[in-house]
Parts: C-alpha cells; structure tokens; sequence
C-alpha cells in the first residue's frame, strides 16, 4: 500500500496540474472572471509578450496543425481508397503523416490558452487513455458526415483513436473500420481548420487598446503555461512511472502504441520552453533582469534534461521531473507575481 504522504503529494501534483486550466476557461469563458474595475492599463511588456505568444508562435503553430490535418485526412483516404495489395504501402504513408500532424499538434497544445481552452481542444482532440470499446462500437455505428460525427463520443475521435485505428486495430481498405478511419481524420481536419481561424483572430486583438482583454490574456497565458510545464512533468512523465512502480508492466506513457512518446515530450517542450523568451522579455521590461536571468537558467536546465529524456530509459527521466518540477516552482513562486498574474487553484483532485 502506497504510504499516505504520498497519496497527499499525488493529490497536489493533480491540483497543481489542473489548477491553471480550469482558472483558463473561467477567465476567457467570462462567466464568475474577477477583473478589477477600472481595469489596469497594460504594464511594460505585457502588450510585447501577448503579442508574440500569439502572433509569432500560437497562430502559426495553429495554422500548421490544420495544414497537416488536412494531409492526414488525404493519406487516410488513399489508403482506404486503395486496392488490398497496396495496403501496406498506404497504411504506412498515413502512419507517417498521423506523425507529423500529432507533432503539429503537440507544438501547439503544450501552452493551451485561448482557442484551445474556449473548444475544450485538449479532450476532444487527445483524449486519453484510448478506450478501444468504445471505437469498436463507434465503427459498427458507421456514423458519415460531421453532424454524425458530433453524436460520437470523444473517446472514439481524435488522434489517440486515429493511433489505434492506424496501429493497433489497422482495418483492411474498404472495411467499416477504414471508413471510419476517415471519419475520424475527416472530423480532427474540421476542427483544427476552427482553431487555426479562432487564433488568427484572437492574433489581431489590439492587446494595447483592450485593457480587459489583455488583462485576462495575461492572467490565462501564465497559468495556461504553468499547466502546460507540470502536465509535462506529472501527467506525461512522472505519473505513468509511478504507477509502474506498484505493477510488473512498463510505465504507460501516451503515444506508446505509434512509438512517438518521445516525439510528443519534446513538441510539448518545445512550446513551453519557446514561451520562455517573451516572458523573459516582459520581466526586463518591468526591472526585473535578475529574475529574467533566473528563468533562462532554469529553462536551460530542464531543456538539457529533457534533451536526455527517453521513455525506454527510465532512469534517464528523473533530471527531467526534477527540473520541470524547479521551472514550475519558479513561475508559480516568482514569475506569477513579477507580473501581476494570481495562480487559480482547483478542488478537483482526479486522476
């Protein structure tokens, strides 16, 4: 039996992961936002940081995930499309495009703020763990079209569904479970064409002119970012290790099935580390260069752990829980307040 301090810290670790979402879609949802009246004008920085978090990294990395989608729903179609002999030649050209469509994917959720809060995008299009029933009733349902398709619950759709489907269930052309398959993809490609234009638009906000917008897009973007590293840490990493520890299997780290867990560690760290620089940059502008130093070294620090991260090795992966877990003490302890952002916290305490 696992002793009871630890259970307490698997309690905090699920807050501290889940904390930052959930204050995320209350602030860009509207409903219960604490917003001071009159709302401050933007600090030096703030208008700079929002700025290039969504026009030089979000709205971009969006537009990419929606390109590659759409090349996955392509590759999904000339598979199913072919003859039986060519199977295996398409099965394997839409595994690769499954690939770099996750990798877009994962480039763009590891800091999920606006579009991706607004569209629940982190349920709906990653919902884990996959439920194989579910995508085996899904397939004898042989829903066609996209209102169909919102009648299918979220565990059968979206990429670790298209994962098994390609992987581990791999239908024959011309099959019900290929012509699912397309549905899948057909569904994935429709709404990351909405989130790339939701970030476009969120892109063009005047972050100078619109006090109110701007305050709670600071609010979102620091916690969204803290959630995003402890995610990483705890949710991808630390947890599946844990868990191993009490059973005879491996850990059961997302992404297993394709091969691409260390593929999607390094897409989610990615963003969070590319998020650094404009947060560093806002820290200068308000005198606070010591600090900005302190966040470079710390990112330096879990960017060189990570970079040794592998999931066949487990022991290479502690560097990379402690540093993730020393970036996250530093943002929520020092790097929150330097720019007047309040971390949310959660009751929920779920797995």
């Amino acid at each position: 039996m696992t002793p009871a301090p630890s259970r307490r810290r698997s309690g905090l670790h699920r807050r501290a992961a889940c904390c930052a979402l959930v204050l995320g879609a209350v602030l860009m949802g509207g409903a219960r936002a604490q917003v001071p009246d009159p709302v401050p004008a933007p600090r030096p920085g703030t208008v700079d940081m929002l700025s290039a978090a969504y026009a030089t990294r979000l709205a971009p990395a969006a537009q990419a995930f929606a390109r590659e989608s759409a090349e996955l729903t392509g590759a999904v179609a000339r598979w199913c499309e072919g003859e039986a002999a060519q199977g295996a030649a398409g099965l394997e050209a839409a595994r690769a495009q499954w690939l770099r469509t996750t990798a877009a994917w994962d480039r763009l959720a590891g800091v999920a703020v606006g579009p991706l809060v607004k569209r629940r995008a982190l349920t709906a299009l990653d919902f884990n763990p996959t439920r194989p029933a579910t995508i085996e009733r899904a397939i004898k349902a042989a829903p066609s079209g996209p209102e169909a398709m919102e009648r299918i619950g979220t565990p059968a759709k979206g990429l670790p569904a298209l994962e098994w489907l390609l992987w581990t269930h791999a239908p024959q052309p011309g099959s019900p479970g290929c012509r699912y398959t397309r549905e899948v993809a057909a569904d994935l490609q429709r709404e990351a064409g909405a989130i790339a234009a939701d970030f476009a638009q969120q892109a063009a906000t005047p972050w100078a002119d619109d006090h109110t917008k701007t305050y709670l897009a600071l609010q979102e973007l620091i916690n969204q970012w803290l959630g995003g590293v402890e995610r990483l840490r705890w949710t991808q990493i630390d947890k599946p290790l844990k868990a191993a520890e009490t059973g005879s299997r491996p850990p059961a780290f997302q992404r297993a099935a394709s091969g691409a867990t260390g593929a999607t560690w390094a897409g989610q760290w990615e963003a969070l580390r590319g998020m650094g620089g404009p947060v560093a940059d806002a820290l200068r502008a308000r005198g606070q260069g010591p600090l900005a130093e302190r966040l470079g070294r710390a990112l330096a620090q879990a960017d060189a752990a990570m970079a040794k991260a592998d999931p066949a090795q487990p022991a290479t992966l502690a560097p990379a829980v402690r540093e993730l877990g020393a970036l996250k003490k530093l943002i929520e302890a020092d790097v929150a307040p330097a720019l007047d952002v309040t971390i949310g916290f959660s009751d929920g305490d779920g797995d």
